[in-house]
């Protein structure tokens, strides 16, 4: 028998490894997370947010008189903060739609006078002329024997999109000016 070689050493954890022990630090961290979640009065940002998370999931009661007071006192400072830019925010939206409402007065009233009163177009206006284009047409001349009931179906589809791109391509070139 031979003998085993002897096995590798423990390779060392990362160190932010979770499964590492603890560190001195830690302990120290979590003894103090832990005085201070037992007593409230010692200052620990952890703690801070843990209660926070706590009484966000079960808030405690609060004395009804307490609530009355915060109520009124939300209530008065919107309120007071509401009405003067009520009235200012109704006056800058009427006179908005005033000056907007004019303005398109305006240019129907200048479309109208230019299109009844205006000038013969002058020899510079460029006139546009549509290119002829091609008709959609049937389907019977792309094939040369009436359809079985047995034929293939795709096949004629594809015959069908085929002439059917090609037309569009035309009449888009056509359109483009490029023949």
């Amino acid at each position: 028998m031979t003998p085993k070689p002897p096995a590798p050493p423990p390779t060392p954890l990362p160190p932010d490894d979770p499964d590492a022990p603890p560190s001195e630090e830690e302990i120290a961290q979590s003894d103090a997370l832990r005085r201070a979640l037992e007593d409230p009065s010692l200052p620990n940002e952890a703690a801070e947010l843990a209660r926070a998370a706590s009484l966000a999931h079960a808030p405690r009661p609060i004395d009804p008189a307490e609530h009355r007071r915060i109520v009124e006192r939300a209530l008065a400072g919107a309120q007071a903060r509401a009405a003067p830019s009520r009235r200012r925010g109704g006056v800058l939206i009427r006179v908005s739609f005033g000056a907007g409402a004019a303005l398109a007065l305006a240019a129907g009233i200048a479309l109208v006078v230019g299109s009844v009163g205006g000038e013969a177009p002058s020899s510079s206006a460029v006139s546009v002329v549509s290119p002829p284009l091609l008709r959609v047409r049937s389907t019977q001349p792309l094939f040369d024997q009436p359809f079985e009931g047995r034929s293939s179906g795709s096949s004629r589809i594809d015959r069908i999109a085929m002439a059917r791109a090609s037309d569009f391509r035309e009449n888009e070139f056509s359109r483009w000016g490029a023949r």
